[in-house]
């Protein structure tokens, strides 16, 4: 666990991008999101960096009974919020760890979103590795910013802090290390009005 980012993190639990409930213009981000994820009812959803929990209880809420949410974060603020956030759903499970922290078998996920979190993986290699081996064959992985690439990195970029140097691969970068992965882009976009959002399936070879 990274505990100078977990530090900085703890430090933004009462920050607008983290904590605010999403916003009417936010909507049309949110439902691309789960227009690409498909049914979920009844499928098992990882969501690394959960934050407080805003996407963690639409995710749950969308598993129903029969599915199940593990979030983590490694922000012990973050995660009490995210809890307080969820409870009284009880197919919605916080974690305080990071991602490969969790205790989880081969092949037992079926989706993994990493909502605001993949340019904070100090190797996004080994992450994507990691993602590829609890993911089912056919699973899959989304990327979603509700921004776009250019003004997450820049944001970054300008914030003179421990994320100062996190950014969102390019679009060849990505591509290669998905396909290092074991996985397959099936949908890529980023646009200045609804953000980013990769989607990739893992594939057999």
């Amino acid at each position: 666990m990274n505990h100078e980012k977990a530090a900085f993190f703890d430090s933004q639990v009462d920050a607008p991008w983290a904590d605010t409930p999403y916003s009417r213009a936010e909507k049309p981000k949110l439902d691309r999101l789960f227009l690409h994820c498909g049914s979920l009812t009844g499928l098992t959803v990882i969501e690394p960096g959960c934050g407080t929990g805003r996407l963690t209880r639409e995710l749950a809420q969308a598993v129903g009974p029969t599915g199940c949410v593990l979030a983590c974060d490694i922000s012990l603020k973050m995660v009490s919020k995210a809890r307080q956030c969820t409870c009284g759903i009880p197919q919605a499970r916080v974690f305080h760890a990071a991602m490969e922290e969790l205790d989880l078998k081969e092949e037992s996920v079926d989706l993994v979103i990493c909502h605001q979190v993949f340019p904070h993986f100090s190797d996004k290699s080994s992450a994507l590795g990691w993602i590829a081996k609890v993911l089912k064959p056919e699973g899959v992985l989304l990327i979603v910013h509700f921004e776009c690439r250019d003004v997450i990195n820049d944001v970054h970029r300008k914030a003179g802090t421990v994320v100062e140097h996190d950014n969102i691969p390019d679009r060849d970068q990505i591509a290669k290390m998905l396909s290092a992965a074991n996985f397959q882009i099936e949908h890529y976009s980023d646009d200045p009005d609804l953000g980013y959002l990769l989607k990739a399936r893992r594939v057999l070879f």
